[in-house]
């Protein structure tokens, strides 16, 4: 029953993050605040039912995307490979490198199915904007916010 309940409270945060903030989550250039959130499968607190909210929340948020089915399902893919990447590292290890590494993979991940996929083959970018685009707004969500937002769970509020 927790299962469920974490993995819907998430997809629901997840999805409402992204329909709020609209404008800056699709497109070229694009800073998906709810990405912060792909680095909470870190914790043991969140693991796989984050996952499975991650991956269902961004199927619902992408149902606004003008990329379409494509989004859809390739943005789904990109957020259950990361948060992946996330729970599976911090199931290793709580400690900083582990956790700064785990963003890394991540951005890198997302930028190479969303700019690879979804901005590239479908929209119609040149590959480098595309890469470069959802590489930095990756960073500032995945590396930056996410990773505050963890640290803060481990050392303000004691999760693990």
């Amino acid at each position: 029953m927790m299962f469920v309940v974490k993995s819907a409270v998430v997809a629901g945060l997840y999805a409402a993050l992204v329909t709020l903030l609209a404008p800056i989550s699709f497109y070229a250039f694009q800073i998906r605040i709810a990405d912060a959130l792909l680095l909470l499968p870190f914790l043991n607190f969140f693991g796989l039912p984050t996952v499975f909210g991650l991956t269902v929340g961004c199927a619902i948020a992408n149902i606004l995307s003008p990329f379409g089915l494509i989004d859809i399902v390739f943005g789904s893919l990109a957020n259950l490979l990361a948060s992946l990447v996330a729970w599976a590292m911090g199931r290793k290890s709580k400690s900083i490198f582990a956790l700064i590494l785990a963003s890394v993979v991540e951005v890198l991940i997302v930028t190479f199915v969303i700019g690879y996929f979804v901005l590239h083959l479908v929209g119609g970018l040149d590959l480098v904007v595309a890469f470069v685009g959802v590489l930095v707004g990756s960073i500032v969500s995945i590396c930056v916010l996410g990773s505050t937002l963890v640290l803060f769970l481990m050392k303000g509020l004691k999760i693990r």
